[in-house]
C-alpha cells in the first residue's frame, strides 16, 4: 500500500512538470559590463539567468532572477519586459576614476589602482523583444549594482546599461 501511494505521489508530482513550458536563451551582453549570458524562462513569466561578465579587466560571475510582464504579446508581437535582482562574485584589476573635490580647483579626477575580488548585489530592469519566426531576441537593460572590492571599497554603479542578442532554443 505504501509503494502505491508512493507511486501515485510521484506520478502526479512529476506529472504536472510536463504542462510547464521551459524556454532557453544564449547569448551575448555588450555594454559597461560585457558578456556571456545564459538564461532559462518558465511558462514565459519568470526567469533564471547566469552570465559570466568581463568589466574592469577582471571577470564575474552573475546569477539573477527575473519576473516578465508581457508589454505587446500576439501572433505578430512578442514583445515583454522584465526586472528583478541578484548577485555577483568575481574580480577585477585596473585603473578606475574617482571624483574629488578641492576647494581651490573644484572638482577633480584622481585614477587608482583597484585589484582584488569582488562581490555584489545587482538589479536589472530591461525590455526584450523575440522575432515570431526567427528564434532571436534582442534586449536592451539596466543593471545597477553595488559590489565591495577586496573587502575595503564599496563601489556603486548606476551607468551599466547593455544590449543583448539571444539565440532562443
Amino acid at each position: 500500500m505504501k509503494r502505491i501511494l508512493l507511486i501515485c505521489f510521484l506520478l502526479a508530482a512529476f506529472g504536472g512538470l510536463q504542462a510547464q513550458q521551459y524556454e532557453r536563451e544564449l547569448g551575448i551582453r555588450l555594454g559597461y559590463t560585457s558578456g556571456i549570458s545564459g538564461k532559462v524562462i518558465k511558462d514565459r513569466s519568470v526567469a533564471i539567468e547566469g552570465m559570466i561578465g568581463f568589466r574592469q579587466g577582471g571577470m564575474q560571475f552573475y546569477g539573477l532572477v527575473e519576473a516578465y510582464k508581457p508589454l505587446i504579446v500576439n501572433q505578430k508581437v512578442d514583445w515583454r519586459m522584465y526586472f528583478g535582482g541578484g548577485a555577483h562574485l568575481g574580480y577585477v584589476n585596473g585603473y578606475d576614476r574617482i571624483r574629488g573635490w578641492d576647494s581651490y580647483n573644484g572638482y577633480y579626477y584622481e585614477e587608482i589602482w583597484v585589484s582584488g575580488m569582488v562581490i555584489g548585489l545587482d538589479g536589472v530592469f530591461g525590455t526584450e523583444y523575440t522575432f515570431p519566426k526567427v528564434p532571436i531576441a534582442l534586449s536592451v537593460e539596466f543593471k545597477p549594482f553595488i559590489e565591495l572590492q577586496n573587502f575595503q571599497r564599496v563601489e556603486v554603479n548606476f551607468y551599466d546599461f547593455g544590449f543583448g542578442i539571444k539565440y532562443r532554443f
